[in-house]
């Protein structure tokens, strides 16, 4: 079904949404009208002079599948990459045709996000070429989608666009307020950002993108089509199933969480609900914080197994006593 897998990426503020609509106004043109077709149908010709069209494409944007519920999912950096393991999972059963249920996980926002993939895929046909945008900042994340590549043995190619990190900052600042990127987020994302001998790279500092870019991004794609990955380093199936395993106790870790979140945050109102309890300047805050190191610690106890949670057992009761027990 899927003839190559693309990867748009790079940090913030450095093209990467402008080159996807860029391709999908050359690419699918024939959805445009009027004098945007015109101006369109012309970009294509340049683009597309010596090379024969005879693929679909379809685009899926990270930011359209997390919309909404962003901000709540990337703040918890192991729910966040529950997440991000949901969409590759399912991406991956997708295009390898495979009959078994869609990915199950008990995550908050998985049903709205699984709904959202499966719309990007409906028009998804023969000889289709899939491009993804997301910032993959970690080379791992761009490595987990290869091996998809490689498992359904399709093209693969990951584009990187970049900038210096002061340009990148200046188009943030020209956005519109609502799609801005907070500064210390893209600085943050340019120190860990980290890059591989695999990845086609587009500096878009001086010009932004041109159209010998564009020219050089599709001869890259028609060539991943052309050269297709083969069925190597991939993960074998008692390796499939630690990773599962893994997944599966992380997302049970998120669930714990989330309850325990619920009942500090009742259990410090009833706390403070003492007026003689805290008489201190500070004492509330303090006390709170160290209600709060201890969840962690609850948790990382859990992660460790040296606490064991019985399936029909109560997390709030267990935690209560837990809290009992060390003090």
């Amino acid at each position: 079904m899927t003839k190559c897998l693309v990867l748009i990426c790079g940090p913030p503020a450095c093209l990467k949404s402008t080159l996807i609509q860029i391709l999908q106004l050359t690419l699918n043109h024939h959805q445009i009208s009027n004098l945007q077709c015109l101006c369109v149908t012309k970009l294509y010709e340049i683009l597309f002079k010596k090379r024969e069209h005879k693929y679909k494409y379809n685009f899926l944007s990270f930011d359209n599948l997390f919309f909404g519920y962003e901000n709540e999912i990337i703040q918890n950096e192991s729910n966040w990459k529950l997440y991000r393991s949901l969409i590759a999972n399912e991406i991956e059963r997708i295009i390898l045709l495979k009959t078994l249920d869609k990915s199950s996980t008990n995550l908050k926002y998985s049903s709205q996000i699984l709904d959202r993939l499966s719309q990007s895929f409906e028009n998804l046909k023969n000889e289709n070429i899939l491009i993804i945008e997301d910032n993959f900042y970690y080379s791992s994340m761009r490595h987990r989608y290869r091996q998809i590549a490689q498992r359904a043995q399709i093209g693969f190619v990951s584009i990187h666009l970049y900038s210096t990190l002061s340009i990148a900052l200046q188009r943030n600042q020209n956005r519109e307020i609502s799609k801005r990127v907070s500064n210390l987020s893209i600085e943050n994302i340019y120190s860990k950002y980290e890059l591989s001998n695999d990845d086609f790279m587009i500096d878009t500092t001086d010009r932004g993108l041109t159209s010998g870019h564009l020219n050089k991004i599709l001869q890259r794609i028609e060539q991943a089509c052309n050269e297709p990955e083969q069925q190597i380093n991939i993960i074998d199936d008692e390796q499939q199933r630690q990773i599962a395993t893994e997944i599966n106790q992380q997302n049970m870790i998120y669930q714990v969480d989330q309850r325990l979140r619920k009942f500090i945050s009742n259990y410090l109102k009833e706390e403070f609900s003492n007026r003689n309890k805290f008489n201190i300047k500070n004492e509330k805050k303090l006390y709170a914080e160290m209600i709060n190191e201890k969840r962690q610690t609850f948790l990382e106890l859990i992660k460790q197994k040296f606490i064991l949670l019985n399936d029909n057992e109560d997390v709030e009761q267990r935690f209560e006593r837990f809290l009992q027990e060390k003090n």
